[in-house]
């Protein structure tokens, strides 16, 4: 039968345990990622004698941390949001600040480069007046120059930030799959709940959530597996998958993301990756960079064929036809890496009021060659070559067994303000007379002129200077709502914090609460050793008469 001895020697092992416990919340107040832990005492299993039942003391059952699944998993949601428009809202203002700026934007130049057309117009023959329009054209073209450098750094510097994500989301990963494997070792062994190694994992997954959208599914043996994404896994029990990202030949190109699993092969899951800083970037990438940079292009395009078009209607100071006054380059078509050297593919412009803007993907598949819009994701299989899609003029090389598998990046107008270039250097070639006209005849510069106000672009829908408007519309409007998302998640976020924290987090008064309670039992539980003790030593003064 326990004795009192043990009754209290139980109480005040019991206590000491809930003492500690309750100084180690209140060391760890501070501690991020850290849940506040609980004692859970239980009754020792009584004894029998004499037909009654005796109490034998306490023992801890166990110490548990304070947690909510429910709570914990908006958490992760919304850090997924968060991280994800404050990403995407940082880069839609800078594209914003950018193309808005009166001194970077094309709207002034082109202002100036017609108004010095206006001039000419006013005297045909002027030398002086010629020049000006030549430097202002020069002018319009370094300013096209100066946007596509801009937007081509912040491709790039996004490209570098996704490769920097992309490392910290693997190393998350490996971290979660070794904790899975110690939790699920503690659980399935005696050495009671694992709750320090269950932080520890709540706190990467937290942490890895901010980065890239995450979702979790508890498995039966206390291991979490991660689903990223838009379904796609990435931890699975003690393994995880090797998340990789590549711009292709160019630094500043859109970037693949590709998930490996251990035992080998690879994906492509670029259209699958949302949410979080890494799916921000990616988003912000192709939806703000890189769609403007083609929008450029195309107006560099526009105005360079169209100007083109109309300059070699007239004639020129020296009574010749009228040549180009403007250059731009072919459309962009960047293969992969991994293609088999055997396929060629050639793109050129053929109708400029066809282009889109969008780019496109030529694939190589078993069944014939593919040709997917990337904006509308629109696929058609391709009726031999050459071929002409919205205003461009592809060839590629027929279809066969061997080139199955290769794939090239075409981008009709992506690159064309970088290339865009003036061509006159002499005020004298500008052909603003009419055809049959003088040297002082004007028609032809007017006609040019015209092009200002017309609507060549977009199947007759935009102007050059409607199109750059409608594409800083488009950033601005997109700057804003992206601005009143990431102000919203930012709310909806540190709610969620502060609904979790107020169950898992330490509250220092209800600590010291603890103490002084433990406190009180465990001197209570010292009385009860003293008086077992007194009892004793009367016991054997009594039998030792």
């Amino acid at each position: 039968m326990a004795s009192i001895f043990d009754v209290g020697s139980s109480a005040l092992t019991s206590i000491q345990r809930a003492m500690a416990t309750t100084g180690n919340n209140i060391a760890n107040v501070n501690t991020d990622g850290y849940s506040r832990q609980d004692v859970l005492l239980a009754t020792r299993s009584p004894e029998s004698s004499g037909g009654v039942q005796f109490g034998t003391g306490v023992s801890i059952n166990d110490v548990r941390r304070a947690y909510d699944r429910f709570l914990t998993a908006e958490v992760v949601s919304r850090q997924g949001s968060n991280g994800f428009y404050s990403s995407y809202t940082a880069s839609a203002e800078r594209t914003d600040a950018l193309l808005s700026d009166p001194g970077t934007s094309l709207s002034g130049a082109l202002d100036t480069f017609f108004a010095a057309m206006e001039a000419v117009s006013a005297s045909p023959t002027s030398a002086s007046e010629r020049q000006v329009v030549i430097a202002e054209a020069n002018t319009l073209v370094d300013r096209f120059h100066y946007l596509d450098n801009r937007l081509r750094d912040q491709a790039e510097e996004l490209n570098a930030r996704v490769e920097t994500l992309q490392v910290d989301i693997n190393l998350y990963a490996r971290e979660i799959a070794q904790l899975n494997q110690s939790i699920s070792r503690a659980q399935t062994g005696v050495n009671g709940t694992p709750n320090d190694l269950l932080d520890q994992r709540d706190r990467a997954i937290s942490e890895l959530s901010a980065l890239i959208k995450v979702e979790t599914v508890t498995q039966k043996d206390g291991s979490v597996d991660i689903v990223i994404g838009r379904g796609q896994r990435l931890v699975t029990g003690n393994e995880a998958e090797t998340l990789s990202v590549s711009a292709e030949n160019r630094s500043d190109g859109p970037i693949r993301v590709f998930l490996s699993a251990p035992s080998g092969g690879e994906s492509d899951i670029t259209a699958l990756m949302v949410g979080g800083q890494f799916g921000g970037s990616i988003e912000a990438s192709k939806n703000l960079v890189d769609s403007s940079r083609r929008e450029l292009g195309l107006l560099a395009i526009g105005i360079a064929k169209t100007f083109n078009e109309q300059h070699q209607n007239g004639l020129d100071l020296n009574g010749q036809v009228g040549g180009d006054f403007f250059e731009v380059g072919d459309p962009l078509v960047t293969g992969r890496l991994n293609n088999s050297g055997g396929s060629v593919v050639t793109a050129t412009v053929s109708e400029v009021a066809a282009l889109t803007g969008d780019s496109f993907t030529l694939s190589y598949t078993a069944e014939g060659v593919r040709l997917t819009n990337n904006t509308s994701g629109q696929t058609q299989l391709l009726q031999g070559s050459p071929v002409d899609i919205d205003g461009v003029t592809l060839e590629f090389s027929d279809a066969n067994p061997n080139l199955v598998g290769d794939e090239f990046l075409i981008e009709p107008t992506a690159g064309a303000a970088a290339s865009f270039s003036v061509v006159i250097t002499d005020g004298a070639e500008i052909a603003a007379a009419g055809a049959g006209g003088g040297v002082g005849d004007n028609r032809n510069v007017r006609a040019l002129i015209g092009l200002g106000d017309s609507s060549p672009l977009l199947n007759g829908t935009r102007g050059y200077r409607g199109m750059y408007n409608t594409t800083v519309s488009n950033i601005a409007v997109e700057t804003r709502s992206a601005q009143a998302n990431a102000k919203t998640e930012d709310a909806l976020l540190q709610s969620a914090l502060d609904r979790r924290d107020s169950v898992v987090g330490v509250n220092l008064e209800e600590e010291a609460a603890n103490l002084i309670r433990y406190q009180q039992a465990y001197q209570a539980a010292a009385q009860v050793i003293s008086t077992a003790n007194d009892s004793f030593d009367t016991l054997i003064r009594a039998t030792s008469r």
